[in-house]
């Protein structure tokens, strides 16, 4: 048992083995089968879309989204921007932190957005454009805490 418990603490602290989240910072990215551009495209995710990051091979990342799709994607398209992609069929965004506040936006499933701010159950969001409001968390996934509104660049 004792063994068990220090092989998984190893495991936890190794690089690689880590979870963490990172976001896509380039308009659009090839997910791969594989390591290297040499691989064959199996999705794309807009910028924003949020990541879990698996494992590494070199420059590449393995990543999984919210519906546990994995996939290859070079570090240099990914950073630490805070981001969270809607996973319900629609979302509202509204002009404020909670239902009182008016709807500016609906969104559809899968649209990604980067978190400005939080408020109890509610991300402050924009898509970098046009959309800015805020949106309640479970109709997102992502983005995990306040610690990540500091941003610390590319990965």
């Amino acid at each position: 048992m004792k063994t068990a418990v220090f092989l998984l603490s190893l495991l936890a602290a190794a690089p690689g083995f880590s979870a963490s989240m990172l976001s896509v910072s380039a308009e659009q990215v090839n997910v791969r089968s594989g390591p290297g551009a040499d691989f064959d495209v199996v999705w794309r995710a807009a910028r924003y879309y949020p990541l879990e990051i698996l494992d590494s091979s070199g420059k590449w990342l393995m990543v999984s989204d919210y519906a546990n799709e994995e996939g290859w994607v070079s570090r240099s398209v990914l950073s630490y921007v805070p981001a969270v992609v809607v996973v319900t069929q629609k979302a509202n965004v509204r002009e404020g932190p909670g239902l009182e506040y008016g709807i500016s936006w609906v969104l559809e499933k899968e649209f990604s957005l980067k978190v400005l701010d939080v408020s109890g159950a509610w991300y402050k969001v924009t898509d970098g454009e046009e959309v800015e409001g805020w949106v309640h968390k479970s109709v997102a996934w992502g983005f995990t805490g306040r610690a990540e509104l500091e941003g610390r660049g590319q990965y």
